[in-house]
């Protein structure tokens, strides 16, 4: 059996969800969920790939209707003058949950031809188109949500977004003078989106350092980026893209082939156990 369940807006702090209705299948469950990939920020997803977030159930955001056990009779059925209030809905079947996120402009009332077995008009008709794949997938056995997208998925997980956050004004000024960095007509002004989520996850990086590891990577900046080092030995960073090479080596991104032959940038990475 399986059951479509819809978040509302509403003030009631308890009462936001409802019941849309049974035994009506809107998922399959997709055959390359198994190829996850553990949430990292700069990682180019293959398309048969998914993110995920394990132990999700003790995340702060993770969501009331899957920290419980589900029952269906816990849920009213939702009522004709709240169709416009439907913020995501959830498909559950056998403990796997798929969500959806409800733009507001597809419950907009419009003029509709529906073609079925017959042509059918409706003066007034809302709809929610179904798509192939859910915004997310929440599987309980496991306790792990999986996603393709994770700005497709911060209006129903408020603060996931933490995941990928940008690094403060502040934390971009103390990044920016650190002893290793020289500025050369630059400041935190100059700092971009992109780079500022690279700073954030470099600062955290960095907190967690021993020395000697920090001195390795250091070095190891200095021989592939050798157009960085300053005559004191600091890395000279004019521009965004010096920056963004600093970070990347901070991330332990560059490596050469193993012929020896070609120095290169991991656009992305995967950790292997």
């Amino acid at each position: 059996m399986n059951h479509t369940i819809v978040k509302i807006k509403t003030r009631e702090r308890d009462n936001k969800y409802r019941k849309l209705f049974s035994n009506q299948k809107l998922y399959e469950l997709p055959e390359d969920l198994e190829n996850t990939v553990e949430f990292i920020p700069d990682h180019n997803l293959d398309e048969e790939c998914w993110f995920c977030v394990n132990r999700f159930s003790s995340q702060d955001y993770c969501i009331p209707l899957l920290k419980r056990e589900f029952s269906s009779t816990s849920y009213e059925l939702l009522e004709k003058s709240k169709f416009s209030d439907i913020e995501y809905l959830c498909y559950i079947e056998e403990n796997v949950f798929f969500l959806q996120k409800v733009s507001p402009t597809n419950l907009v009332k419009k003029k509709k031809i529906i073609l079925s077995e017959t042509a059918t008009f409706k003066q007034e008709c809302q709809e929610i188109v179904i798509h192939k794949i859910p915004d997310a997938i929440y599987i309980q056995e496991s306790d792990k949500l999986c996603f393709k997208n994770l700005s497709s998925i911060c209006s129903i997980f408020k603060g996931i977004d933490m995941l990928y956050r940008e690094a403060t004004e502040e934390e971009t000024c103390n990044f920016l003078d650190n002893d290793f960095i020289e500025l050369d007509n630059f400041s935190a002004e100059n700092v971009k989106k992109a780079n500022r989520k690279r700073i954030a996850m470099a600062t955290e990086l960095m907190k967690h350092m021993k020395r000697k590891k920090k001195k390795i990577i250091m070095d190891s900046i200095k021989d592939y980026c050798p157009q960085l080092v300053s005559a004191e030995g600091r890395f000279r960073i004019s521009s965004e893209r010096d920056l963004k090479l600093l970070l990347y080596g901070i991330d332990q991104r560059f490596y050469t082939t193993p012929d020896g032959e070609e120095k290169r940038i991991a656009n992305s990475i995967i950790r292997m156990a």
